[in-house]
């Protein structure tokens, strides 16, 4: 904090406003909030050129004057929320998919091992435990896991963000046309 003139107590002239505050209001959150707006006040007035004789009843009075003002508004008070006003617009749903629909809509379209993966994938607690149960590497495993997703993606309808490229701009490593 950057002291406006040798001759204040920054430190003092804060516990006058902390405790002239509390004697307005009893809630922790107003005492602090009117405490630091009489010391910005302060700095204000000091920067501002004014010429404060006695700065600890300065803040003493500015602290008061803006704990009640803080207690008038209702600065403090939680609101009720308007839900018609403030909630944002309804997401559109997409169809509720869940494990055993999923797998029963992709089943046709995979290869027995596949099949043998996915099942892996949905029962093991880790793709590494997945990828034992198969006996695969990690690495095949997930090699696998990326081909049954884009072909899951491709039966219920879900365009892949990273293969699509929805603003029509040319990726960075195109060539330009």
């Amino acid at each position: 904090m950057c002291n406006p003139s040798p001759d204040f107590d920054l430190n003092k002239l804060l516990r006058v406003a902390f405790r002239s505050a509390g004697k307005v209001a009893t809630s922790p959150l107003v005492i602090e909030e009117a405490a630091e707006r009489a010391m910005h006040q302060f700095h204000l007035a000091v920067i501002g050129g004014a010429q404060l004789v006695h700065p600890e009843a300065w803040v003493c009075t500015v602290s008061r004057r803006m704990a009640a003002a803080l207690l008038r508004t209702g600065w403090s008070r939680m609101q009720a929320i308007d839900e018609e006003d403030d909630l944002p617009a309804p997401i559109p749903k997409r169809p509720a998919w869940n494990r055993e629909r999923l797998r029963d809509a992709i089943r046709a379209a995979l290869t027995p091992r596949q099949r043998e993966a996915l099942d892996a994938a949905l029962t093991c607690r880790t793709t590494r435990d997945a990828a034992r149960s198969c006996n695969m590497s990690p690495r095949d495993f997930r090699r696998y896991l990326k081909t049954i997703t884009a072909k899951a993606r491709a039966r219920i309808g879900v365009e892949d963000a990273r293969e699509s490229n929805a603003g029509g701009d040319i990726a960075p490593n195109d060539p330009k046309p």
